[in-house]
């Protein structure tokens, strides 16, 4: 990062909250008359060559005017905007405004208001199964080889896996399997019951049972996967509609099938795994070109210390950064104590 003096940095804020509340092109003349800095239009245009030539600002060709970068951006965001954090009375709202009966319910209010309160796409990602803790555990045949495992976990979270087992199993033998498991296992993670059940299978198979073998195996299939049950809560997607960004239809297109997918939110909870601050990722970081016109602001939320999930927000570059960090951070410091509490009261 080439650092800037504070004319260059003055006169980059200008265009950058010039263009944030207009977005057209910001010019000479007017940071002149808007700005800070008591200088003539002539001397505002060499400093703006300069912030063009660091690569802060670009010129778009149907306009004198300039727009910032991302790398204007990412400049004004880490050393020319402050940002406040825990806002109290955001954090009242949103307890007001975001209670609910079971977590899931918890995990759309807080989506809607993200989106609502930001004028952008909030998303919560709920936590991955095998990081909550287990309250019940059920099977169902629904056919002769296809067994449906309800798993509830103590927040409330509900989720179905489908397996496959052997004709072996007997009704008889789920139903042990589930005691079993509601027998030893209430109360711990599933990636604890994943590892117990993993430890079991490592031992002498042939010292077990035929009942132990079968619970063994139908459980390391349904607890196999470390990621299943992770989903992705989205409100607010027709806000995008409404930016200029994408009034082209083709580019519009794209930005929905990327939303369908889902996976480039997936991408910056890895990449945020072990952050507790807000993150900040402005087009080209995010890594897609179909959201290279936006800007994410997240942050991760956790229990017992531990990151289970991420929320955020999707909007434009040039949205308010300053306002819209102070509702991220008080909505995931409200998830992460609305989780400790629904594991107390479970």
């Amino acid at each position: 990062m080439n650092f800037l003096n504070e004319r260059e940095e003055s006169v980059l804020k200008t265009i950058i909250e010039e263009f944030v509340q207009s977005n057209e092109p910001v010019g000479s003349r007017l940071i002149s008359k808007t700005g800070p800095l008591k200088l003539g239009p002539a001397s505002i245009r060499n400093i703006m060559s300069d912030l063009e030539e660091k690569g802060y600002i670009l010129q778009p060709h149907t306009s004198a005017g300039r727009v910032p970068s991302d790398e204007g951006y990412r400049y004004y965001i880490d050393r020319l905007v402050t940002f406040s954090f825990s806002d109290r009375a955001i954090l009242e709202q949103l307890k007001q405004e975001c209670s609910a009966e079971n977590i899931n319910g918890v995990f759309k209010k807080v989506s809607d208001n993200l989106s609502r309160l930001t004028r952008s796409v909030g998303f919560v990602i709920s936590p991955k199964l095998n990081t909550m803790l287990l309250k019940h555990i059920e099977f169902v045949r629904l056919s002769g080889t296809t067994v449906l495992a309800v798993i509830v976990a103590k927040t409330g979270i509900v989720h179905n896996v489908m397996l496959d087992v052997t004709p072996s199993v007997t009704d008889s033998d789920l139903v042990q399997i589930s005691n079993y498991l509601n027998t030893h296992f209430i109360d711990k993670s599933l990636m604890e019951v994943k590892t117990a059940i993993l430890d079991e299978m490592r031992k002498d198979k042939n010292r077990m049972d035929s009942l132990v073998k079968n619970v063994m195996t139908v459980t390391e299939r349904v607890f196999g996967n470390s990621d299943f049950g992770q989903d992705i809560i989205l409100s607010g997607t027709s806000t995008i509609l409404d930016l200029p960004e994408f009034s082209d239809v083709s580019k519009l297109k794209g930005l929905f099938q990327t939303f369908e997918e889902k996976k480039f939110i997936f991408d910056i909870l890895d990449k945020c795994q072990n952050e507790t601050g807000v993150n900040i990722f402005i087009g080209s970081e995010i890594g897609r070109s179909e959201v290279s016109e936006l800007g994410l602001v997240t942050k991760t939320y956790s229990r017992g210390g531990n990151v289970i999930g991420m929320l955020g927000i999707i909007g434009p570059k040039r949205m308010r950064y300053s306002d819209v960090v102070s509702v991220v951070d008080c909505s995931a410091d409200l998830v992460t104590g609305i989780m400790g509490k629904f594991l107390e009261s479970k």
